[in-house]
């Protein structure tokens, strides 16, 4: 039995919430118009909630909806509330929340709320924040499971680059029992500055002035937004149903131009490496500043460059490399993981196609 055209072709639209409206939350809405010719879905917002601004919908916000809070607190009753306004966008898999909202490092809060409710209320759920994998994924990805619907973070822990796509969808039946890597962006260019003679304090502030370094300061120069990737990391690969808090972390915040000068001379660099290991049930994980051989791929990095070399059971030792970081590459994880739930046969509650 043919399906109705109209039917089909509604499909291929998504609609939209993004819940945290920052740097990358715009980057996406106007990458995803850039790219309207080479996507294979339509997108279209319907609603911006953010605990700054308030929220907003292009035909303006329904009287019957609750306003969001403006305290930081947790906005997952207004997702909540527009999952069910948008009942039939959510019961024909059409519906996404774009959760963007700033790193909570204490909790992983208000973030992992409002993943929370938005899969219940049968939205799926793509996101760059590092927090909802990096303190609950475990249990995320078991309500994502169970409603049917994608929990998806590309854009957590490498930017554009994918990791987890690279797993999930290349490498079945491969186990990663370790992996080290450099994967923060911004304590990588202050390093590299550092070794060209500039301060720490001046190449933070050059970092912050892109958008690229997080708001609080102290996430990256003391580890802590590698530590939750780290966390990240180890939760899906590793299945380590752990909290950056596991973490054993230090920053970068005492390394000086004499240590970075004397590494150097010595034919090394300094660098903040975010590794574990899994060994049967158990895995650690630490975040630590170490001098590697400039001819290690760690070593070779420059400026916002990262890299994470996988150790697997099967394949040896899998390198990723990323040479350009930033705003666009994170956005564009979201736009992928977007693809990647546009590309599905959209499924309704009760797990039958329209």
């Amino acid at each position: 039995m043919s399906l109705d055209v109209a039917k089909v072709e509604a499909w291929k639209r998504l609609e939209l919430i993004y819940v945290g409206f920052g740097n990358v939350g715009r980057r996406v809405a106007t990458l995803l118009e850039e790219l309207r010719d080479r996507l294979p879905f339509e997108a279209r917002t319907i609603a911006i909630v953010t605990g700054h601004h308030g929220a907003t919908a292009p035909e303006g916000w329904p009287a019957a909806l609750p306003q969001p809070s403006l305290d930081g607190e947790s906005n997952a009753h207004v997702i909540t509330a527009l999952a069910q306004h948008h009942a039939d966008a959510a019961h024909d898999g059409r519906l996404v929340c774009i959760e963007t909202s700033v790193l909570d490092i204490r909790r992983g809060e208000p973030a992992i709320s409002h993943v929370r409710a938005a899969l219940a209320g049968a939205a799926h759920v793509v996101t760059a924040n590092k927090g909802p994998v990096a303190f609950a994924y475990a249990e995320l990805a078991a309500l994502a499971r169970r409603v049917e619907r994608r929990f998806l973070f590309e854009g957590a822990v490498m930017d554009g680059i994918p990791v987890f796509n690279l797993i999930r969808e290349t490498l079945p039946g491969i186990r990663i029992n370790r992996f080290r890597g450099v994967v923060n962006s911004t304590t990588n260019h202050i390093l590299t500055m550092m070794e060209r003679g500039g301060t720490l304090d001046a190449a933070l502030a050059e970092m912050q002035a892109s958008g690229i370094a997080e708001a609080d300061p102290t996430l990256d120069v003391e580890g802590w937004d590698a530590a939750a990737k780290t966390a990240a990391l180890m939760n899906v690969l590793m299945d380590a149903h752990i909290t950056p808090h596991d973490i054993a972390r230090e920053g970068i915040r005492q390394v000086t131009q004499a240590d970075v000068a004397s590494a150097r001379s010595g034919g090394e660099r300094v660098r903040l490496v975010a590794s574990a290991e899994a060994d049967g049930a158990s895995a650690r994980g630490r975040v630590r500043v170490e001098c590697v051989p400039a001819t290690d791929p760690l070593g070779s990095l420059e400026g916002q460059q990262n890299a994470l070399l996988l150790g697997t059971d099967l394949l040896g030792e899998i390198g990723i490399l990323q040479r350009d970081g930033g705003l666009t590459q994170t956005a564009y994880a979201v736009v992928s993981d977007l693809t990647t739930i546009a590309r599905e046969p959209r499924r309704g509650r009760q797990g039958r196609n329209p």
